[in-house]
């Protein structure tokens, strides 16, 4: 008959029940501290060759608040822009799109651009805080052009639908 591990396996626990009636259990660790020890030691203190460590990269990473930003941002862009498209005097420029591109190929194509990119091999771990300002404020002028342009249409032009 073979018993199951669980059936002789017993559990150890440190605690003060265990102990016979009493005795305190003392854990505590009093390692004396000299600041000379190395000094007085040289032997069992070797100096650390600093030229055979590794040099680290050490970037901060994007804070979740640019990247809240960045995608406020991306969606703004695809808002001012199907909302000025609405209008008989705005186009649109950009060379990804026909002039008046849909809003299902707004979203799929700054989707299809913006997602598989960042999610290849975990790029968006690696963004510098530094690149993702640069983008958000590049991002920021997009979108103020956009509403620039969509309150100017709703003063000057024609909605046509």
């Amino acid at each position: 008959m073979i018993f199951p591990l669980l059936a002789i396996a017993e559990e150890i626990v440190i605690s003060p029940a265990y102990l016979p009636e009493g005795r305190v259990l003392d854990l505590t660790y009093n390692l004396p501290l000299d600041p000379y020890f190395c000094d007085n030691n040289p032997e069992l203190c070797k100096k650390i060759d600093i030229e055979r460590l590794p040099k680290f990269d050490m970037t901060p990473r994007a804070t979740n608040g640019q990247w809240i930003l960045f995608w406020t941002l991306q969606v703004l862009d695809i808002y001012s822009t199907s909302e000025a498209l609405h209008y008989d005097c705005i186009k649109e420029v950009n060379p990804l799109f026909t002039e008046t591109p849909s809003d299902f190929r707004l979203v799929a194509t700054k989707g299809l651009l913006l997602v598989p990119g960042l999610l290849y091999n975990d790029y968006w771990t690696e963004v510098t805080k530094e690149e993702l300002d640069s983008t958000n404020m590049f991002y920021v002028a997009v979108v103020g052009n956009n509403f620039r342009l969509l309150n100017k249409a709703k003063r000057e032009c024609n909605k046509i639908n």
